[in-house]
């Protein structure tokens, strides 16, 4: 796969079948993985959260590009990308192609009984798949190392971590050592979507890169700072590499102190 450079990100550029394909393609070789999907809403955390940052840019970790504001980033910076290879649309491919190709699937994360749901509609939907283990992630420090303990035992090949950003991803981070699964994705709300919990917009909002939208009307009060908030807090970010080439490290801090302010009145 060909990347893009993006806020001081590597960005693979490659479509939603190309993802899935190598996906598959390292489980079944057990080349170890770190995949997150990065979108204007992470963009933002990584600004202002270095820590975060970091492990975006950790070595061995796959970057690929969630939303439309992420095409429009592109484009400003002149490499339009090949497709918006997000986990909610890529979630499906993966599981046909690890049906059809043997690979054990382990999910861990949201509300209690989400996960299995989810494994169940998409076991039903994708004959042959194998989604050898479930759990929710709702559990405490303490027993930490008997979920991982159970995930290991499991022998799952690809642990997808739905728990948000950026907790799952240093969720993934900090355990990645501890983890004999090879590929791990921080997923987001998608157990939630694929469960039958939380509607998916409508698919002419998608194509007009308007799901943001839907799913603020759908949680208006917890997705206000991310979105009405967020969204032009990450423009503003955009045009300021634009007007004055600044590198991602560099962006004025105003920028970060107004979406701080704004948390803080949520």
């Amino acid at each position: 796969m060909s990347h893009v450079s993006l806020f001081g990100l590597h960005i693979e550029d490659t479509t939603l079948i190309g993802a899935s394909a190598n996906i598959i393609h390292d489980a079944k070789l057990g080349v170890r993985r770190k995949i997150y999907f990065v979108n204007a809403h992470c963009i933002n955390i990584a600004a202002v959260n270095t820590n975060y940052l970091c492990v975006l840019q950790d070595r061995g970790t796959l970057l690929f590009a969630d939303g439309s504001g992420m095409r429009l980033a592109s484009r400003f910076a002149g490499c339009l990308l090949k497709d918006n290879v997000n986990g909610t649309d890529l979630f499906p491919l993966i599981c046909r192609d690890a049906a059809d190709s043997g690979i054990k699937l382990a999910l861990l994360g949201a509300h209690p009984g989400i996960a299995q749901r989810c494994a169940d509609n998409m076991s039903n939907q994708f004959p042959g798949l194998n989604i050898v283990w479930t759990h929710d992630g709702y559990f405490s420090a303490d027993d930490e190392p008997e979920v991982i303990k159970a995930i290991n035992d499991s022998d799952a090949q690809i642990l997808l971590v739905a728990m948000g950003v950026p907790m799952q991803e240093f969720w993934i981070a900090r355990n990645a050592d501890k983890l004999r699964v090879p590929v791990l994705l921080g997923v987001g709300a998608l157990f939630d979507f694929y469960s039958g919990t939380m509607p998916r917009a409508p698919q002419w909002m998608r194509q007009f890169g308007l799901e943001w939208l839907f799913r603020f009307i759908m949680e208006p009060r917890r997705m206000f700072v991310r979105y009405i908030v967020g969204n032009p807090v990450f423009i503003m970010r955009v045009l300021w590499r634009r007007l004055r080439g600044q590198k991602f490290l560099q962006e004025v801090s105003l920028i970060g102190n107004l979406e701080r302010a704004a948390r803080g009145r949520d």
